[in-house]
């Protein structure tokens, strides 16, 4: 009986918050890059914004906020210059005790875990902003040579950084020639990838691009040409109908030429001239 009281009391102790020393379990918000966030803080019913001190900050960040709210209005005095007229609070969960941050414009460089803090309160909660982007990728030839296609592929936006495989028809991995990435300004990824792929046992490659922590895939599929030794034929067919073709045209326009310089040339007489007359009747007279 007794150690039945002690196991009813320890577990009364674990599910019961004590107020001030233990925090709420962290909070996952997952947005697409551009939009806006929205992270819940649960400081507790009765809290009123006209007397309410409230800090957002970043656990990365160790200078300054990403939001200050001092009895009723909002004090930029050491708020961090990139969340400069993006930040704001919602109250409209007072009731159930909520205070929100709202965040527009999500960029990559707004990920991490946001802290929000009541000091007065005693209360304190954490909520993570994961963010993420994708585009499709392109894929072109770089050079062919005899029975082997040199395919590149290339994508831009992308966040989290992406993993890049290549398939064949078949649905079977292609070995990367290499594979770069690079990230930009905005925190975005771009990711350029090389293949070789043998045209005798494939005639297509798929580009492959996903994350694994934020589930995002795209792909693209690149039909390539191969002839096969049927087409070979009739190319061939095709070129010595088109000499025969053009042999005969050059023939004929030469042989026409030659039937007009024969009728437009005048005909030759033997017809006797005035003097060699005047010399005949001299002489028969």
């Amino acid at each position: 009986m007794q150690r039945c009281l002690q196991m009813l009391l320890t577990c009364l102790l674990l599910v019961t918050p004590v107020r001030g020393l233990t925090a709420p379990p962290s909070t996952v918000v997952t947005v697409k890059v551009g939009t806006e966030a929205v992270l819940p803080c649960h400081l507790g019913q009765g809290v009123n914004s006209s007397t309410l001190r409230m800090e957002w900050m970043r656990s990365d960040l160790s200078r300054n906020f990403v939001f200050v709210w001092v009895e009723g209005r909002e004090r930029l005095e050491h708020k961090l210059w990139s969340y400069l007229q993006r930040t704001s609070v919602l109250f409209s969960g007072m009731k159930r005790g909520y205070v929100f941050l709202q965040l527009t414009n999500v960029t990559a460089l707004d990920e991490g875990t946001y802290i929000c803090r009541a000091p007065r309160l005693r209360q304190r909660c954490s909520v993570q902003l994961l963010a993420f982007a994708s585009s499709p990728p392109a894929v072109s030839v770089v050079r062919e040579v005899e029975n082997t296609a040199e395919l590149w592929c290339e994508s831009a936006g992308w966040h989290p950084k992406p993993d890049v495989s290549w398939l064949d028809e078949t649905g079977e991995p292609l070995p990367a020639e290499r594979v770069e990435t690079l990230r930009d300004a905005d925190g975005l990824f771009r990711v350029s990838s090389r293949v070789l792929v043998d045209k005798r046992r494939s005639n297509s490659a798929t580009c492959r691009l996903q994350t694994q922590s934020i589930a995002q895939s795209r792909e693209a599929c690149f039909h390539i040409r191969v002839l096969s030794w049927y087409m070979y034929v009739i190319l061939g067919l095709g070129f010595i109908g088109t000499c025969v073709a053009a042999g005969f045209l050059v023939y004929s326009f030469r042989l026409r030429d030659d039937s007009s310089c024969g009728k437009d040339a005048e005909p030759e007489t033997n017809a006797p001239t005035d003097q060699e007359l005047q010399t005949e009747q001299e002489v028969q007279v």
